[in-house]
């Protein structure tokens, strides 16, 4: 089962990678739904008639946008009124979802090894950087392959 969650994630991933210049979308200062309605030349009170809303609702939906409040719902009905398609999408803040898992299975791995280390050290059992270093590469293939469900406990 594993092989199917790896081949979802490699076609997340392909998805995603079209979205890879997200950054260079900005949002305006504004916020979308100003900027599109003032290049449009829609007053607030036409955009509202267009979506059954009065134009101090359309202020208020502006605001929101700008302050991170307005709800997808909304979104996408001014977007409509607009005639403008709603898109929306996360994207990894890293390269991809699978570099995402990888670095979690590296944190896990190193906070064994980390837990296995102290108790060696105190018992005079040190072992070296470089078996330590290995040790953590197996235990983070190890994590890679297993798919387990406590996988993302560690933060």
């Amino acid at each position: 089962m594993s092989w199917e969650k790896e081949l979802q994630l490699k076609q997340i991933d392909e998805m995603i990678a079209k979205f890879k210049n997200h950054k260079d979308f900005i949002k305006p200062k504004r916020g979308w739904i100003n900027l599109i309605r003032k290049a449009l030349d829609m007053s607030a009170c036409a955009l509202g008639k267009r979506v059954g809303l009065a134009q101090s609702r359309i202020s208020l939906i502006e605001k929101g946008e700008i302050n991170d409040s307005i709800t997808l719902s909304t979104l996408r009905k001014v977007a409509d009124g607009l005639e403008c398609e709603l898109v929306y999408f996360l994207v990894p803040k890293d390269d991809s979802l699978s570099k995402l898992r990888e670095k979690q299975a590296y944190k896990n791995a190193r906070s064994i090894d980390s837990y296995a280390e102290k108790h060696m050290s105190l018992e005079a059992q040190n072992t070296s950087k470089q078996y330590q270093e290995e040790n953590i590469e197996k235990l983070k293939q190890s994590y890679l392959q297993s798919w387990a469900r406590n996988f993302w406990n560690k933060k």
